[in-house]
């Protein structure tokens, strides 16, 4: 499909612009500049990209507002953005999105090899896969879509345009709000890892009677596992946005707009706040709060709350800033282990071999 420049403009109108050239040109698709056709936007964020897009035979650019005057003459059209990676996001999913994802095989909205529970209700336009089941008692908002071979357990409820893909497993009760996205293999609602022992030693599950709450526009990826509380619900708030490989024990509280990406293992009745960043393989200890616009960078461990916010990383946990120069110093140590016993010896201490 063919995309005028002046709907974009029109879409997104306190995001781009046009600097120049003509409204009317169109293009068919979104492009890298390495990989650009003479059909196709591309999107130019900073210098470097701008060298490499120079001989590419895009038509039309989305440039940051700072390099418009730096755009080729032979470039058509030049749209500006003070965000031009926001700009790329939106236009992607206004007028170019992906929408094989959606289509089922064949031509039923309901594919005839899925099983759906007489009691269940599915709202309008709901689309449900090839071996995917839908409990007794589970309510779907209009236009689901629920993935192949996805299990759906009794009483789970989901909002309006979530989308399931296929594998996932909602466990029962759970609720999963308006425009969120799972995707494959992920396991929302398992029973979290609670046993109590007895003299011997021996251990006995504790049963597990909370549900995991997902609010509104949360995207979960895949391989991910919730889960659910054993008395309170486990949650997670709103815009947040989960990376694939994560972990999060019994208990989880999650605030709104926060992201997290790769690997982050957390224990259980953990708290973390809004507008938070955790890096890849982060690890977080049990029954610890993590406060409200807390950074973290990748590879730390948690193992003692952090309620103020700010940028911090490693194991032990430090300010962003004297990490970095703790990280420095470790080229460092083994000559200063050596000046070290030199002084000692000199001294006529004996230096400690441990």
């Amino acid at each position: 499909m063919s995309i005028e420049m002046g709907r974009i403009v029109q879409e997104l109108p306190n995001l781009v612009s046009l600097a120049r050239g003509s409204e009317s040109t169109t293009v068919d698709n979104l492009r890298a500049p390495e990989n650009a056709m003479r059909n196709s936007l591309i999107f130019v964020s900073n210098a470097a990209l701008l060298r490499i897009a120079t001989e590419c035979p895009a038509p039309a650019w989305v440039v940051h507002t700072s390099l418009a005057d730096q755009v080729p003459a032979h470039v058509a059209t030049v749209l500006v953005s003070p965000n031009v990676q926001l700009s790329m996001a939106l236009i992607a999913k206004k007028l170019f999105p992906v929408t094989v994802a959606h289509k089922i095989v064949g031509d039923q909205a309901i594919h005839p090899r899925a099983v759906v529970a007489p009691s269940a209700q599915l709202g309008e336009n709901c689309i449900v896969g090839p071996g995917a089941v839908i409990g007794e008692n589970c309510v779907l908002g209009a236009n689901c879509i629920i993935g192949a071979n996805a299990i759906l357990e009794p009483r789970v409820r989901l909002g309006a345009r979530t989308h399931i893909h296929p594998l996932v497993f909602i466990g029962h009760n759970c609720e999963i709000g308006d425009d969120c996205e799972i995707q494959p293999n992920t396991t929302i609602g398992s029973e979290g890892y609670g046993y109590a022992q007895d003299a011997q030693f021996n251990h006995f599950r504790i049963t597990h009677y909370g549900r995991v709450i997902v609010e509104n526009n949360v995207h979960i990826g895949a391989n991910v596992q919730i889960d659910r509380g054993t008395y309170l619900d486990s949650r997670i708030g709103s815009g947040t946005r989960i990376d694939n490989h994560c972990h999060f024990g019994h208990n989880i509280q999650i605030g709104n707009n926060t992201l997290i990406t790769g690997g982050m293992i957390t224990a259980g009745s953990v708290t973390l706040g809004s507008h938070c960043v955790f890096g890849g393989r982060t690890t977080i200890a049990g029954h610890l709060t993590v406060g409200d616009k807390v950074h973290i960078g990748g590879m730390s461990g948690i193992t003692k709350s952090v309620l103020t916010p700010g940028q911090y990383s490693g194991l032990p946990l430090q300010p962003l800033k004297d990490e970095l120069r703790t990280r420095a110093s470790f080229k460092s140590l083994p000559t200063m282990v050596k000046q070290v016993r030199r002084i000692l010896n000199h001294l006529g201490l004996e230096a400690s071999k441990d």
